[in-house]
């Protein structure tokens, strides 16, 4: 997920704070530049989405807050679900409706199917190697299966249970001590964030959760990456400004990021090289890791892929999932001490369900509808990514235009759901596949 650049909120505090003394020269060569006459057989006329009034050079960019999502939700409601807007120099489709979702995602996918470049991530990717930010293409169809067959289809999810368990028990165990006598506040963003790594990290790498060195090195590299791909750069929103990124030494901070990750990425290869040559491959792979590595070594696989692929693979599936299941848990928790009369009826079922039990199985969680109805209703109100990844297009409307699927306006449209702002877990008791969040029904897409 975390690689959603445009929804933090230091990009926009780092726009805001750019130099008004560096801007004011280009603005004045700008406006001079639009007062030449044009030669009208030049000018082309297109069909394109309504678009609000723009600055020059800034475009609408100063229409945007540090809360990007609402910001664009309030900008739809005046100029319709599909908006062009300019965005410094670069023309971005704002999709704001389940109906144009769906025109975007499913029936003209393959149009906006691919991911604007971008010089940080392709360099702390290995070349845009990873699921998030390889261009659309062969090779990111085989990655992409790589990951659904490998890690995110049933049988595999189901064979981590193991592994969900522990993890779970630790944060109940890391949770009861804190408030054993005496007792101690509880930082609960630390312990979810402990919790989705450790999980995360277990499951991918191997590792052994917050209790290994090197797993919380490998965590904190990744959130730096992560601040970096998510922050301002000149080139990402003024092209024609890509020279003064290219000066020398302005790439430092990536580069030196590039090579602590490819550093550590290099001592879990290793590792789990190691253990493949003590076990002389006699035993299934027990992480995706190894599943990459044996793909990498079997020369009769239909894809081929490189170690650096191996890495950033690794460390997209690491990073998008902590992220992911980290922020549900946090605002889950948030919305039910927000809501007392939820909080005790999710309480109330939990006890029902478990009949006393010190912990309840995922066979107890089949059987709980109201905590069902929770998780959706925090996905809806709180999507893990307000705004996707951006796409790019490449046909239809004009090439490089990006394309931003606003999931959070769509989630909250009064046209789908009622007082679509309220935290109502309710709304989804009547039928329980009413909303399926697995990318089905277009009005609830938290995942994409």
């Amino acid at each position: 997920m975390p690689w959603q650049w445009l929804l933090q909120d230091g990009f926009f505090f780092s726009l805001r704070s750019f130099s008004l003394a560096f801007l004011l020269p280009l603005l004045i060569l700008v406006v001079l530049g639009r007062c030449l006459p044009r030669d009208p057989k030049r000018e082309k006329p297109r069909l394109l989405p309504p678009s609000p009034p723009k600055l020059p050079f800034l475009g609408n960019l100063h229409q945007l807050s540090s809360l990007p999502h609402r910001s664009l939700r309030d900008l739809a409601r005046k100029h319709g679900p599909l908006m062009l807007l300019h965005l410094g120099q670069v023309p971005t489709l704002v999709v704001s409706s389940a109906e144009a979702a769906r025109e975007v995602m499913k029936s003209r996918d393959l149009a906006f199917a691919t991911r604007p470049w971008s010089k940080p991530a392709d360099t702390l990717t290995y070349g845009s190697r990873n699921v998030s930010f390889a261009p659309y293409g062969d090779y990111w169809r085989q990655a992409k299966k790589l990951a659904v067959v490998h890690l995110l289809n049933p049988k595999k999810v189901q064979s981590f249970r193991r592994v969900r368990e522990e993890e779970v028990a630790l944060m109940v165990d890391k949770i009861a001590a804190a408030c054993s006598s005496p007792p101690a506040p509880v930082d609960l963003d630390e312990v979810f964030y402990s919790f989705s790594n450790g999980l995360v990290s277990r499951i991918v790498v191997g590792s052994c959760s917050d209790r290994d060195e090197r797993t919380k090195l490998f965590r904190e590299l990744i959130d730096e990456a992560t601040a970096l791909i998510s922050g301002f750069r000149l080139d990402d929103l003024f092209p024609s400004l890509a020279w003064l990124v290219a000066l020398p030494g302005m790439d430092c901070t990536v580069k030196k990021l590039f090579k602590k990750l490819d550093g550590l990425l290099d001592q879990i290869m290793e590792e789990h090289e190691r253990r493949e040559e003590d076990r002389d491959g006699g035993s299934e792979s027990s992480d995706f890791v190894d599943v990459l590595l044996s793909i990498h070594r079997d020369p009769a696989s239909d894809f081929s892929i490189s170690k650096n692929d191996v890495k950033t693979i690794m460390m997209d599936m690491v990073a998008a999932g902590t992220d992911t299941t980290y922020t549900v848990l946090e605002w889950a928790m948030a919305e039910l001490v927000r809501n007392p009369v939820a909080m005790e009826r999710a309480r109330r079922e939990v006890r029902e369900v478990t009949g006393g039990k010190p912990m309840a199985t995922e066979e107890d969680t089949t059987q709980m509808s109201y905590l069902t109805a929770v998780v959706k209703e925090v996905l809806r109100v709180h999507p893990p990514a307000p705004l996707l990844l951006p796409r790019e297009s490449m046909e239809d409307v004009p090439g490089k235009t990006r394309v931003l699927i606003n999931v959070w306006a769509i989630s909250t449209d009064p046209e789908w759901w009622e007082e679509p702002e309220e935290f109502r877990p309710e709304r989804f008791l009547g039928d329980p596949a009413a909303a399926d969040f697995r990318g089905n029904d277009f009005q609830f897409i938290p995942f994409g």
